[in-house]
């Protein structure tokens, strides 16, 4: 007789619930959640530097990995807000918009900082603000030191 609590095995696709974002959005809106962990990486080591004297070269906000970062974090938005879901993906829905909302603000001053302004805050608010969004994705959250504020 078959034990009714035998142990079984793992499946070997990762859940529906960690992909549900390319299953609602399409492949590209899970590229660029799938992108966030190395941008926030990127982006902390720039933020991080040394803090210099203003550079007489005008770089644009994308020029940089923190540019880059809310890009990615705007560009996710806009697909979200294009995009119509129903079932049990509406409240995924609002929960990834809440988190995007809560990344893009503190991403973007992150991006507008000079090289003379400090970032410690920003930084650590966008930290926050992308983990939430790797977690309402179905996403492995960021390191813990990643995410805490400094």
């Amino acid at each position: 007789m078959r034990s009714p609590f035998a142990r079984q095995q793992p499946a070997a696709t990762p859940p529906a619930a960690s992909r549900w974002v390319e299953a609602a959005y399409g492949p590209h809106a899970g590229a660029l959640v799938d992108a966030l962990p190395a941008l926030i990486e990127k982006a902390t080591a720039e933020a991080l530097s040394p803090r210099t004297r203003p550079s007489t070269e005008v770089l644009t906000a994308t020029a940089t990995a923190r540019g880059q970062l809310a890009d990615t974090l705007t560009e996710l938005r806009t697909l979200l807000l294009t995009t119509e879901v129903t079932g049990d993906d509406v409240a995924r829905d609002l929960r990834l918009r809440a988190a995007l909302a809560q990344a893009i603000g503190p991403a973007r001053g992150l991006a507008l900082a000079s090289s003379s302004q400090p970032t410690k805050g920003d930084l650590a608010q966008t930290q926050i603000g992308v983990n939430a969004v790797l977690i309402a994705a179905g996403r492995r959250g960021l390191a813990s030191g990643d995410a805490s504020p400094r």
